[in-house]
């Protein structure tokens, strides 16, 4: 169970996502406007924070800004209807994790959630067999020696094995992409990203499995 904080100004939809995350095993403390936000932030830090943008009292991108500053580890999520390239870019340069669009499938929330709560509990160093990765450092190693990742296939690597045995989809790959501040990325910018990264894997590039019409699954030798 996880302790979330939802900022969302829409009544009914505040209430229909509170029930699904309670549903679905969290705490929601729900909020409807940047003050009450930020009072919630400062007396319980949450393990995830759901932040609208277009709120009564101001812009959820400065709020956004501020956590990212003062709460360096904090995941945040942005939900909102502005879904043009530039509305995601900055949301992402504002320090959001992840950028879900209305209207949207609770499943694809849900799914989203999981995905930055596993992230943000995630170790600082993963161990997969001869592979080690130090989350901190954004570096690979094999045997001790460095495999000189991009940090675009380094976090594809990382979303990966922190979900061994689980397939995950291209949409969240992509998204994982997203956040780092690319002028656009979409399947095919994946797929070369993906490429490479099994090129320099190797042997151990055999544990990514491709899934087809659903993404690719971890699955240690």
């Amino acid at each position: 169970m996880a302790y979330i904080i939802l900022c969302e100004d829409d009544l009914h939809l505040r209430n229909n996502i509170s029930e699904l995350l309670t549903r679905n095993g969290h705490e929601v403390f729900p909020t409807e406007n940047l003050a009450d936000c930020r009072e919630a932030v400062r007396r319980k830090l949450p393990a995830l924070v759901i932040l609208d943008l277009l709120l009564p009292d101001g812009s959820g991108l400065e709020l956004c800004r501020a956590f990212r500053q003062s709460y360096p580890t904090l995941p945040i999520l942005i939900l909102t209807c502005c879904d043009r390239e530039e509305d995601i870019v900055f949301g992402f340069a504002a320090g959001a994790d992840d950028y879900v669009e209305k209207p949207f499938r609770a499943r694809v929330l849900l799914s989203r959630i999981g995905a930055l709560l596993r992230r943000g509990a995630s170790p600082d160093r993963i161990n997969c067999g001869r592979l080690t990765l130090d989350i901190k450092k954004q570096v690979c190693l094999r045997d001790g020696a460095d495999l000189n990742l991009t940090q675009s296939e380094f976090r594809i690597l990382a979303r990966l094995t922190l979900s061994t045995g689980q397939i995950v989809t291209r949409e969240d790959l992509v998204h994982s992409l997203w956040a780092l501040d690319s002028p656009y990325v979409d399947e095919n910018t994946l797929f070369v990203h993906m490429s490479r990264l099994r090129a320099k894997l190797g042997e151990e590039a055999a544990a990514i499995k491709t899934v087809r019409g659903e993404g690719y699954i971890f699955l240690e030798e």
